[in-house]
């Protein structure tokens, strides 16, 4: 498989512009990943076509909304996806990478190193609830995203307090999204979001959703809550 020739399809296809040189990057932080991510523990999967599929091509999804010049959050970038990729089709943002494992912190950062992204890439060793405390990001950031992490009840109380008023949450998600719009209700009246829109994208042979929620009013002091708790307790 020409993993290059295989991303630059798919963003043609999915009307993607990809700066010179960005396809490169990606299947540079495609091979590493299949040659070391499971070893490393930072993912499960090492089938080349999974990897591309899930890790590289879907990552990809939120590319053509991040607005320009953005400071965006990956939360729970676990092995660097959305963050990396998106870093690499998207020169113009300031991208911080939030993880709280530190295994996965270390490979994040030598990834960064290695793709030559030292320079728009800051990696965050904290949990999503304790950097939403630091007045360097509360209610700074003008878009956050995350892909697997959590439920959308639990991801709304991690992403609100750091976003400005205006800006968006983008959550990937998939088929089953109608069901964690409906629970996430409550959080979203009491953080002060609603959802906005949903864009449905396809990654090779699977369906996939955006879920865009935007910020619309501040949110209160009390959120998020103290670490583990929204994950326990959603709202």
């Amino acid at each position: 498989m020409n993993v290059v020739e295989e991303i630059e399809k798919w963003a043609g296809r999915a009307g993607l512009r990809l700066p010179c040189g960005s396809a490169a990057g990606l299947a540079a932080f495609h091979a590493a990943l299949v040659e070391k991510g499971r070893d490393r523990g930072v993912t499960a999967l090492r089938d080349p076509g999974d990897v591309l599929r899930e890790l590289i091509l879907d990552s990809l999804g939120a590319a053509a909304h991040l607005p320009v010049g953005g400071r965006v959050a990956d939360l729970g970038s676990g092995g660097g996806a959305p963050g990396l990729p998106l870093a690499l089709v998207r020169p113009d943002c300031k991208m911080f990478l939030v993880e709280s494992v530190g295994r996965k912190v270390t490979w994040i950062e030598e990834q960064v190193q290695a793709l030559g992204l030292a320079d728009r890439v800051e990696v965050l060793s904290s949990r999503c609830e304790d950097v939403a405390r630091e007045p360097a990001f509360r209610a700074t950031l003008d878009a956050v995203v995350a892909k697997a992490l959590a439920s959308l009840p639990v991801l709304v109380e991690f992403a609100l307090p750091l976003l400005r008023v205006g800006g968006r949450l983008y959550a990937y998600k998939g088929p089953a999204l109608a069901e964690e719009i409906e629970s996430a209700r409550r959080a979203l009246g009491q953080l002060g979001g609603r959802l906005e829109t949903s864009i449905p994208y396809q990654v090779l042979d699977r369906e996939r959703v955006l879920c865009v929620v935007e910020k619309v009013r501040p949110t209160a002091d009390r959120f998020p809550r103290r670490a583990g708790v929204p994950e326990r307790k959603p709202l």
